[in-house]
C-alpha cells in the first residue's frame, strides 16, 4: 500500500459526487469495454470537482456500498531487460503490458493483459494465482515484478452512449527494488473509453474548457521514468514528463 493519507481534494469531490445518480458494479460489468478506443487527458487535480459537477446530468457514478472513490493497487511486470517498456519507448505499433490489479475496497484481484495497436486497446482478465511464473506470449521469457502503482479512481458511465470515463488521481509509483515512492500529487488523468469513435464524444468537445490536455499516457512507462536511476532510455516520454511538470507547477486554488 503506497498511499498513506487522504488527498485534500477528496472532500470537495465527495460533495460533487453527491449530485450523481449511481450505477452498480454489476451494471458496469455488462459494459466492460475490454476492446475499445480510448483517449487520455491531463489536468490539475484542483479542477476535478468542477469537472465532476459538469458531468452530473450526463453520467452516473460507480457506487459500491459507501464508496464512490476507489483505491487501485497495481503491480506491473516486465522481463529482466525491460523488453515491454522498451517496446513502448521504441514506438512499436503493437505492444503489450502485464499487470496484477487489486481493488482495495472489494478485495478483488485479477491478472490483466493489455494489448494495444495504433487504433484499439484489447484487455484480457485472468484469475489471480498466487504461485507460478507468467509467460510472455510468443517467447520463452519470464516476467518479473518491476513497478508498484497506487491511485484513487472515480468511474463514470454515460448510459446513452455507453462511454466510460475514469478519473485517476493521487498516483504513487515505487520500484519493487526500492523504498522511495514518487507521488503525482497535483495530477488527474482522465480516460474516456468507448466501443465507438471517440471524436464524437461530448466530453472530448468540451475538454478544453477545463484545461484538459490530450496526451498519450502509460502509468507503467511514466512510473518507470519517474522512479528510474538513469539506466533506461526515456526520450519518447519526455514531452509527457515536461507536461506533468508544467501542470504540477500550475497554482490554482480549489474552486
Amino acid at each position: 500500500m503506497l498511499r498513506t493519507r487522504r488527498h485534500p481534494v477528496e472532500n470537495e469531490c465527495e460533495e460533487a459526487l453527491a449530485g450523481f445518480e449511481s450505477h452498480s458494479l454489476a451494471e458496469q460489468d455488462e459494459v466492460l469495454l475490454l476492446e475499445r478506443s480510448d483517449r487520455k487527458f491531463l489536468l490539475h487535480v484542483n479542477f476535478l470537482p468542477e469537472v465532476l459537477r459538469s458531468l452530473q446530468s450526463q453520467f452516473t457514478v460507480l457506487t459500491i456500498g459507501p464508496h464512490q472513490m476507489f483505491t487501485y493497487q497495481n503491480t506491473y511486470f516486465d522481463t529482466s531487460d525491460w523488453r515491454l517498456y522498451l517496446q513502448h519507448h521504441n514506438g512499436a505499433t503493437h505492444r503489450i503490458k502485464y499487470r496484477f490489479r487489486r481493488y482495495a475496497e472489494t478485495d478483488v484481484s485479477w491478472v490483466e493483459i493489455k494489448e494495444k495497436n495504433q487504433f484499439r486497446t484489447v484487455k484480457e482478465r485472468l484469475p489471480f494465482l498466487r504461485s507460478g511464473a507468467i509467460p510472455v506470449r510468443g517467447t520463452d521469457a519470464v516476467l518479473e515484478t518491476k513497478l508498484y502503482v497506487n491511485y484513487r479512481r472515480i468511474s463514470c458511465w454515460d448510459h446513452a452512449t455507453g462511454e466510460r470515463l475514469t478519473l485517476d488521481f493521487d498516483v504513487h509509483f515505487r520500484r519493487t527494488d526500492c523504498l522511495d515512492t514518487y507521488r503525482l500529487a497535483n495530477i488527474c488523468i482522465a480516460e474516456l473509453k468507448s466501443s465507438d469513435k471517440i471524436d464524437a464524444s461530448s466530453f472530448v468537445r468540451r475538454a478544453s474548457l477545463f484545461g484538459l490536455e490530450r496526451t498519450s499516457f502509460s502509468k507503467y512507462c511514466i512510473g518507470v521514468c519517474l522512479t528510474e536511476p538513469g539506466e533506461l532510455k526515456q526520450n519518447r516520454f519526455k514531452p509527457v514528463l515536461m507536461r506533468l511538470d508544467k501542470i504540477q507547477r500550475r497554482a490554482r486554488a480549489p474552486s
